[in-house]
């Protein structure tokens, strides 16, 4: 099977949770090009996009999710929630989406001196209404970063089941 890095991996070797820690440690390491993910078998995308969404909610928070190259795979990210069976951060960030479009963010910001992969904050320049600003972090505040609900659980159990499918 072909690996996120483009060679061959024997992927029953791995657990789910075995393959997602390779995964995201590769992805901190070799900078994988994510525009290759339709080159990888779907439950490593899943894997990947969810890995890739906390990654930046963790380090750098919603907003600049919206505004960097991220943002741009939201549909590919909300799927992958679904594919676990995590509907509900899958629609709450459907409706961050919806109320503030990441491409449109990525746009805007884009349109500055700012260079491709160099948003490191939000950019609080965005005609953003405040109301809405409020409603996308009162919305955050729900995703399973800040609750209990544990979707590393789902998403090994998910990828777990798709290897021994194989």
């Amino acid at each position: 099977m072909q690996w996120i890095d483009g060679s061959e991996i024997d992927i029953k070797q791995y657990t789910g949770e075995s393959l997602c820690e390779k995964m995201s440690l590769e992805m901190c390491n070799c900078g994988c090009d994510m525009e290759q993910h339709t080159n990888w078998a779907d439950f490593i995308q899943v894997a990947y996009f969810i890995i890739a969404f906390d990654t930046e909610l963790t380090m750098e928070g919603i907003f600049s999710f919206l505004e960097n190259s991220i943002g741009h795979y939201t549909p590919q990210i909300i799927q992958a929630f679904r594919a676990i069976n995590d509907d509900n951060d899958a629609d709450i960030l459907a409706e961050i989406c919806t109320l503030c479009p990441p491409d449109i963010m990525r746009s805007e910001f884009l349109v500055g001196s700012h260079q491709e992969y160099e948003i490191t904050c939000f950019n609080a320049n965005h005609e953003l209404k405040e109301e809405i600003a409020d409603r996308i972090v009162e919305l955050s505040r729900k995703l399973y970063l800040n609750t209990d609900f544990d979707i590393w659980k789902l998403l090994f159990s998910f990828v777990e089941n798709k290897i021994a499918a194989l």
